[in-house]
């Protein structure tokens, strides 16, 4: 059999092994559908392909964003069995610490006419996370700079000090109290039709209130005294300062847990995974990784090529080329990316450009990359390969390698699959969430 009836053979068995993989783990759905639109102020932080859902129910996802006058507008894709009527809303919602997001769809009154292909519904309020903390922060902030309630504590013990003031000159007065008292009850008895039960009853009444005066005079005293927790709290100045600080403490701690939380929230994540065929050598390689893109302009890449068992291997030139290391940084500009670190366990540098989309997009239809590493070989220089790739569906791209241009050239087909992570970028906001609060 030809090397290139192998070939062949193995790209196409590979090929039909990734997308039943794919199918029979991811989330594909054969539905018929419908296509409604509805247009936000501000999405910030609604990922792609973000779930749309009726009381906590699936019941579709989003299509695609683009800008129309100075709005968001937002394609939901609809399962068709679900109907929505002309008086449905919608709006953004966040789920936990991080701030996963989806959209919740009122569906609205069944009376009402049914929406149909195209139609477009109105937003309803954006439920964040984000917004929630900013809330917090802000009437924080608020209490801590309003100068006009600073002497609160020094006011509420001056007034109750005259409060004493005041029930002193009551008690004072007891004596003619008590003779009003007498003079009440004597002017009751010559009342008709009130019996003696209800006079007992009043009596008692009064005599009570007279119990709690006398016990509210013992109170204040003891504050204007010092006595007491209350009374330190209202006269101990080096307390309230104290009490200020924790105050300040925490409202730096929500400012950087606010931060941390719209950091993690915007974190975008995927595993790739590549299988290459040597044709020269006739050996299958197979490269896989984590790349992380903090933003649109800044990704991270780490993981391992020409992953193979170290024990299975018996050719010694060959174990020197597996299981290699590799950790990029990377910057990008729209359509053009350039990265450094770690290539293949060497020192080395590359760059990539991407013809139709994007080059931070999560697909590509066309992009092509050069790399160049082991600067530190001496007898044909340092290894130079280039490589152009095909988008074959989101997930999936082809493309052919050429590498060690300037030595042995090698012609390497290769299948790459890149999957996107929620999950991945959930716990790695948890982990920096837990790292604020630890502090």
């Amino acid at each position: 059999m030809s090397n290139q009836l192998k070939l062949g053979i193995f790209i196409i068995v590979g090929l039909f092994a990734i997308i039943a993989s794919i199918f029979a783990t991811g989330s594909f759905s054969l539905k018929r559908t419908y296509n409604i639109y509805v247009n936000f102020d501000n999405i910030s932080g609604l990922t792609r392909k973000a779930k749309v859902k009726i009381a906590g129910v699936d019941i579709g996802v989003l299509r695609g964003v683009c800008l129309e006058n100075s709005k968001a507008k937002l394609k939901l894709s609809i399962n068709k069995k679900v109907a929505l009527y002309k008086n449905a809303c919608v709006r953004i919602v966040s789920v936990g610490i991080i701030g996963t997001k989806y959209i919740e769809v009122v569906p609205g009154d069944a009376s009402e006419s049914v929406l149909g292909e195209g139609d477009f519904i109105p937003p309803g309020n954006v439920q964040s996370m984000e917004g929630t903390l900013t809330n917090i922060a802000n009437s924080v902030n608020k209490a801590m700079d309003n100068k006009t309630y600073g002497n609160m504590m020094e006011n509420l013990a001056d007034a109750i000090c005259s409060l004493k003031d005041i029930l002193d000159n009551i008690a004072a007065q007891n004596g003619q109290i008590a003779e009003t008292i007498n003079n009440f009850n004597r002017f009751s008895t010559d009342i008709v039709g009130v019996s003696a039960d209800s006079k007992q009853s009043l009596s008692d009444t009064l005599l009570s209130i007279k119990d709690v005066v006398a016990k509210l005079d013992i109170l204040v005293s003891r504050l204007c005294d010092g006595e007491g927790t209350i009374a330190t709290l209202i006269r101990d100045k080096q307390m309230a300062k104290e009490l200020k600080e924790t105050v300040t403490s925490a409202k730096e701690t929500v400012g950087t847990l606010r931060d941390t939380v719209l950091k993690a929230d915007k974190l975008r994540l995927s595993w790739d995974c590549t299988g290459r065929y040597n044709a020269k050598d006739e050996k299958l390689r197979n490269d896989i990784g984590i790349t992380i893109m903090p933003n649109d302009n800044k990704f991270y890449y780490v993981g391992v090529a020409n992953v193979a068992d170290y024990k299975s291997v018996t050719d010694q030139d060959e174990k020197q080329n597996i299981n290699k290391l590799e950790a990029l940084l990377g910057f990008r500009r729209k359509n053009s990316e350039i990265y450094g670190g770690v290539l293949r366990g060497k020192a080395g540098v590359g760059c990539g450009y991407s013809f139709f989309q994007p080059i931070y997009n999560s697909y590509k239809k066309l992009q092509v990359h050069a790399n160049a590493f082991d600067f530190s070989r001496k007898a044909h220089g340092p290894q130079v390969d280039a490589d152009i790739r095909i988008g074959v569906a989101k997930w999936l791209y082809a493309g052919v390698a050429v590498e060690d241009i300037f030595h042995k050239i090698a012609v390497t087909p290769y299948v790459k699959l890149k999957i996107d992570d929620k999950d991945l970028a959930a716990v790695l906001g948890i982990i920096s969430v837990a790292t604020v609060v630890s502090k």
